[in-house]
């Protein structure tokens, strides 16, 4: 609801036992008892608007009972509100959602995401200390580079790593208005294979577009007759990218636990911003050690890095 809706009261539940009332994702009362009120006045209201003035208030229920909601200037009894001169007063208006398990699914993946990219990078021996994270950057500060070389177990282990991140993070923060087609959404996830089939759908578009990338940047290094070009590079966005694959891990499993108040479209903004960040961290780090024409290294990076930003800005603001 917006904040003109509100004509300056607040707003009563009236909610079943086990009930839980959220303000923007935000959990803020269990009900203990049944019939219990639970109020929120004016104030609070408004200091929890988010963009355009909305406020998203939520009643999950633990047996389907649909709650009651009143705008009121304080709060009454259980009583008082269904007597018959409070219920011939206008009620809030509630709108029942069909009994959805998509946000325990999250959860679940979440989960299933934060293990397996714990056991990958055991395997692959992939760095996550902090000393390791901070050397990442390197070769945008110092312009070199400790380990020229990423094998073959390294490789697949980062990219099956980056990938489930990816699939968590469209699942989450996905806008879905191009090849997404709107998988990330309770509506498309009723049952876990609905939810399944449509992370293996996220995970196969994200292999496939990160094996494209890859052949790019192998194909263009030819071209350009600098074989150095695509070494360092791979090198490079091994290293940066591997540093925000663990940052949004963490961002994400922290979200599905939902113990801050941040809108949907902060972080879709966010993700998007950080791969643009991400890709120009890349650029410097490969210039300061190649030698090759701006003009040359530039175009390159429009296909390799910066184009493929573009996207993930699309797949992620709209």
């Amino acid at each position: 609801m917006k904040k003109d809706d509100l004509y300056g009261l607040g707003i009563e539940f009236v909610v079943p036992k086990g009930a839980g009332v959220f303000i923007n994702n935000q959990l803020q009362e269990v009900a203990d008892s049944e019939h219990q009120t639970i109020f929120f006045s004016n104030n609070l209201l408004i200091d929890n608007l988010v963009n355009e003035d909305e406020l998203l208030l939520v009643v999950n229920t633990v047996n389907g009972i649909i709650p009651e909601a009143y705008l009121s200037n304080y709060q009454y009894s259980y009583r008082t509100l269904t007597a018959d001169k409070i219920k011939a007063q206008e009620d809030g208006v509630i709108i029942p959602r069909f009994d959805s398990k998509y946000r325990n699914m999250l959860l679940m993946w979440a989960i299933i995401v934060f293990v397996s990219v714990s056991v990958c990078s055991q395997i692959g021996g992939l760095k996550t200390g902090y000393e390791s994270i901070l050397k990442a950057f390197d070769g945008v500060t110092l312009g070199r580079s400790d380990n020229n070389k990423l094998n073959t177990l390294q490789l697949l282990m980062f990219l099956v790593c980056f990938i489930l991140v990816g699939s968590l993070a469209m699942m989450l923060f996905g806008s879905g208005d191009i090849w997404l087609s709107e998988i990330n959404s309770s509506e498309t996830n009723k049952t876990y294979s609905d939810f399944f089939g449509n992370i293996s759908y996220i995970i196969i578009s994200i292999f496939l577009f990160v094996a494209f990338r890859l052949m790019v940047i192998y194909v263009l290094g030819n071209i350009f007759g600098n074989k150095n070009v695509s070494s360092i590079h791979s090198i490079e966005f091994y290293k940066l990218t591997w540093v925000f694959v663990l940052f949004f891990l963490f961002l994400c499993v922290l979200w599905t636990l939902n113990p801050f108040n941040i809108s949907w479209d902060f972080m879709r903004n966010f993700i998007g911003i950080a791969f643009f960040l991400k890709s120009f961290l890349v650029y410097i780090a490969v210039y300061k050690q190649v030698n090759l024409r701006f003009n040359y290294l530039f175009s390159y990076f429009c296909a390799t890095e910066f184009l493929p930003s573009l996207l993930a800005v699309k797949v992620f603001i709209g």
